[in-house]
């Protein structure tokens, strides 16, 4: 008998229209996946990720309703839920993620990890499978989720210090900190000079420094040579730290230093008595002779 086939598919339709009533069907493929993804398996669920992505799951529908394997998946995702009953305008100007899986069998466990997204905010997500005609099936339900992400910018440095004074350069010394405040190794240092006071304010619009070293676990103490500076000049520095998700830590202390000639000359390491230690100077030998005729005459 077929009449509990067709009881089940009514009971399906039911369904999928009391909890989605804006499903724009393709066909009983397009009914059939949706009762799949909302009656016969757990709805899609997101899982957030440190790095601000979402791992996305879901049941695989089938090519012919849930028979089968669908040859494509249409992932789409947007900031603000459906309004109303309107998933079609919601649909359209959604963002579609690239690089989704190929469908499963009918009935397996698919699932995609979307990257790239903003942290500490909320996205809303949706899929439909397409067969290779193609026939799209139905909206699924929304996934949603609130991505984390890292929002934890490096503490700012306070231990930088002027440790050598040379003619044209100053050596900077500071012990690192983290990736997350104090824990972990950024990526990168920001370090500043000017002939002018700096201020959180001003920072940017220092000279910026090359060649500056990449930063080194927590709690390690670095150093770097600031060169090509004027001699009597009176310099101001001070550096920034940043992570990998381009979270800054806020201004180090300031130093200043004046690069001075404070080199002396070389000592003379090569003294020694002339070629001819014997020959005496002419001007004394000539006050001798003038010395013993004096004598003689006395």
């Amino acid at each position: 008998m077929r009449r509990p086939l067709s009881h089940h598919r009514r009971f399906h339709s039911r369904r999928a229209s009391t909890i989605l009533p804006s499903l724009r069907s393709g066909g009983l493929a397009g009914l059939a996946f949706l009762a799949v993804l909302l009656a016969a398996a757990p709805p899609a669920r997101g899982q957030v990720n440190p790095d601000s992505s979402v791992v996305l799951q879901w049941t695989a529908p089938g090519d012919d309703g849930t028979v089968g394997r669908a040859s494509v998946y249409d992932i789409r995702y947007r900031t603000t839920t459906v309004s109303g009953t309107d998933t079609t305008t919601w649909w359209n100007g959604a963002t579609q993620v690239t690089g989704e899986p190929l469908p499963g069998s009918a009935g397996a466990t698919d699932s995609m990890r979307v990257r790239g997204l903003t942290p500490i905010t909320t996205y809303y997500f949706m899929v439909r499978a397409g067969d290779e005609v193609p026939n799209w099936a139905g909206y699924s339900n929304i996934a949603q989720k609130a991505t984390s992400g890292d929002v934890v910018a490096p503490a700012a440095i306070t231990t930088l210090a002027i440790t050598t004074i040379a003619t044209t350069s100053l050596t900077l010394r500071w012990t690192s900190t983290g990736d997350d405040n104090t824990t972990g190794t950024a990526t990168s240092f920001d370090i500043r000079y000017s002939t002018a006071a700096i201020t959180s304010a001003n920072f940017t619009s220092a000279t910026l420094a090359s060649g500056e070293p990449a930063p080194l676990v927590a709690g390690t103490v670095q150093t770097f040579v600031l060169g090509g500076l004027t001699t009597g000049q009176t310099y101001y520095v001070a550096m920034k730290v940043s992570d990998e998700r381009g979270n800054v830590s806020l201004i180090s202390n300031v130093v200043s230093g004046t690069p001075a000639d404070t080199i002396a000359p070389a000592a003379v390491r090569d003294l020694s008595l002339g070629p001819n230690p014997a020959a005496a100077d002419p001007m004394e030998l000539a006050l001798a002779d003038l010395e013993e005729q004096r004598g003689f005459q006395h």
